[in-house]
């Protein structure tokens, strides 16, 4: 049944996400209309609340850059120079035993740096010219210290390797990366330091990583950098290519732990795996990061739907990265799945993007950006191409700042429910563009049909919508009651440019909705007027609604054929005449009414895939005075 007026006033009443300002920009203006008030809770602490400024580095680049050497290492191959305190050469190895700054320099293609300093000893290695690589292990291993710090010397050029060949003692696994450290890391400087893992990762760090200064050129065969306890970036130049993960923080046995954390810097990725993934929770508070997930599959195109489910796949089952080549299946953590997951940024807690400034450019091979948990979006520029979802939360996805272009997906935003605030959203999906319970990691029937979490609710932003599927989807209901929305539906009978288990509530902002007349559904219920009329409009036309005195209220250009058109402003005013042009030749004239009027009728709620599985035709009347029966009161 329909849900009840009064409910559904009171998600239009929730619509409006706070406004309170203190961490991250919310800047943007929201549509004049919206005068709803409270806020939906989003199960994750809304950027607002959250100072990133006050995530600071433990250490200052320039306070690493000064500090004096009290120790200087030379390499050449065969031979090892020490002069200071604090280490020891012996054939191959320096080992470090105490604290104290130790510069590096010089080339050797088989040595390493052994640091075995006491527990609470700060080890600095400043590295000015060294080209440092090693045929059996780690070539600077750090075994014990309160804490490293590699720095590169100013505008100096240095590179680290090891081979790809290790030798174990037994039932031991690790070392295992060119640049390896049990206790926190902290990488700085003002030059140039290339790693490349040989054997398994590039740079591996079991404690804590920060990134503070310098620039990188990482290539491993495995993941690229990783923090195990957590990885935080503030500065610096990072490029990684990596034969799995790009960047990642993996620790699993503590909920405050395994996080990724990038508040600065420019940060390029191109992984065969995830390119950003963080264990627990992943925020991002500046910074510009570019990443390229899954390899070559990233820039497959996505197959069409033609009715049968994802890429022509036949419905049942997990299809998995539908489009692209591999399958995958969540199983609500970051790291166990059936099958190698190729997503962008990658959070099996939550993923907090803001601050206006932040850029993402994200081309994957699965979904762009995925949490297990709820994402946050309220600032960035913010730019997706996906062979799955753009933006998939498994619970609450919020919207309320910045701009995100989505250029290819399947689906575009999914999440249990989808609140949107603000912001401006370009969607292009071959399948729906936003979806409410589409399922863990996509799958279609990861979630309940028709409960009561699951919702759409718009309060603001300026939304375009371009789907092949449904427009937009909810399994439960969607309320409206600001911003700007355009939606460009289906051109095939089988979809709709709005699709809902329960209800369509409308009660302030702009909707648009263009699309096949087959499976077409209208708003349900308005507290503003709806005109829903059907008339075959060709792809290329623009299409106009004027008030009597001519004045043009709505207008579009259409990128594709339609025949379903449906237009709900605030603007409308009831007992007013309003007259739809098509190339500027009228199609039809409409009196608008507090409710849908017009010949496209209400359209019922008949069901179909998109979550709703009966046959809604038993809603036999449509709103505001429309006769007509279900959707077979739409007529062309």
């Amino acid at each position: 049944m329909i849900r009840s007026f009064r409910s559904l006033a009171a998600i239009c009443a929730m619509a409006v996400l706070s406004a309170a300002s203190t961490g991250c920009d919310r800047s943007e203006t929201q549509n004049s209309n919206d005068s709803s008030t409270g806020a939906i809770s989003s199960g994750i602490s809304s950027a607002e609340e959250v100072n990133y400024e006050t995530e600071k580095p433990t250490i200052s680049n320039d306070e690493v850059l000064s500090e004096t050497a009290t120790c200087t290492i030379s390499f050449s191959d065969g031979e090892i120079t020490v002069s200071g305190s604090g280490a020891t050469a012996s054939d191959d190895t320096v080992t470090i035993n105490n604290e104290g700054v130790f510069t590096l320099s010089g080339a050797s293609e088989n040595a390493k740096v052994l640091i075995e300093a006491g527990k609470d000893d700060k080890v600095t290695l400043i590295l000015d010219g060294l080209s440092l690589s090693c045929k059996n292990g780690a070539a600077i291993d750090c075994e014990e210290a309160g804490e490293l710090i590699i720095c590169t010397a100013k505008d100096s050029e240095n590179s680290v390797s090891d081979s790809d060949n290790y030798t174990f003692a037994a039932d031991e696994t690790e070392p295992d990366a060119a640049i390896f450290c049990r206790s926190d890391l902290t990488l700085s400087g003002g030059g140039e330091l290339a790693v490349k893992g040989n054997y398994n990762d590039a740079i591996k760090c079991k404690d804590n990583l920060q990134i503070i200064g310098g620039s990188y050129d990482v290539t491993s065969v495995s993941d690229g950098i990783t923090g195990k306890d957590s990885l935080k970036i503030f500065d610096g130049s990072i490029t990684v290519n990596a034969g799995k993960d790009g960047i990642k923080s993996s620790q699993d046995n503590d909920p405050s732990l395994g996080t990724v954390t990038i508040n600065g810097g420019d940060i390029t990725i191109n992984s065969e795996h995830d390119g950003i993934q963080a264990e627990t929770k992943l925020s991002v508070f500046g910074g510009n990061i570019k990443i390229v997930s899954g390899g070559d599959a990233a820039y497959e195109e996505i197959a069409p739907d033609n009715g049968q489910g994802p890429g022509g796949r036949p419905f049942g089952g997990d299809w998995g990265m539908r489009g692209g080549s591999q399958n995958t299946t969540s199983q609500n953590t970051a790291t166990t799945e059936t099958s190698q997951s190729l997503k962008g940024l990658k959070a099996g807690g939550d993923i907090m993007i803001c601050n206006k400034d932040t850029v993402v450019d994200i081309t994957s091979a699965d979904d762009a950006i995925h949490s297990n948990a709820n994402i946050n979006i309220s600032g960035g520029q913010i730019t997706l191409s996906s062979c799955d979802d753009a933006v998939h939360a498994d619970e609450i996805l919020t919207i309320e700042n910045g701009t995100i272009n989505v250029t290819k997906s399947y689906e575009g935003l999914e999440g249990k429910s989808i609140s949107i605030g603000g912001g401006t959203i370009d969607i292009i999906a071959a399948d729906d563009g936003m979806n409410a319970a589409g399922g863990d990691n996509g799958s279609y029937y990861g979630f309940e049909n028709d409960s009561e979490e699951y919702y759409i609710s718009i309060s603001g932003g300026d939304i375009t919508v371009n789907a092949d599927g449904d427009g937009i989807d909810s399994n439960g209901s969607v309320a409206m009651s600001g911003g700007r929305v355009v939606v460009y539906g289906p051109t095939n009978s089988g979809n709709g440019a709005l699709d809902y288990g329960k209800s369509f509530a409308v009660s302030g902002g702009e909707l648009t909705a263009l699309g096949a007349s087959g499976m077409a559904q209208a708003p349900s219920t308005l507290s503003q007027p709806c005109i829903s009329i059907t008339s075959n409009v060709s792809a290329g036309s623009k299409i106009e609604v004027k008030s009597d005195d001519g004045t043009v209220v709505m207008s579009t250009t259409t990128p594709k054929n339609c025949q379903s058109l449906i237009f709900s402003s605030f603007n409308f005013k009831e007992g007013s005449t309003y007259n739809v042009y098509v190339d500027d030749k009228s199609i039809s004239t409409v009196t608008a009414q507090n409710g849908v009027t017009g010949n496209g009728g209400m359209g019922g709620n008949p069901g179909g895939f998109g979550g709703n599985p009966g046959g809604r035709g038993e809603n036999p009347g449509g709103m505001g005075g429309n006769p007509g029966g279900g959707r077979g009161a739409m007529s062309i």
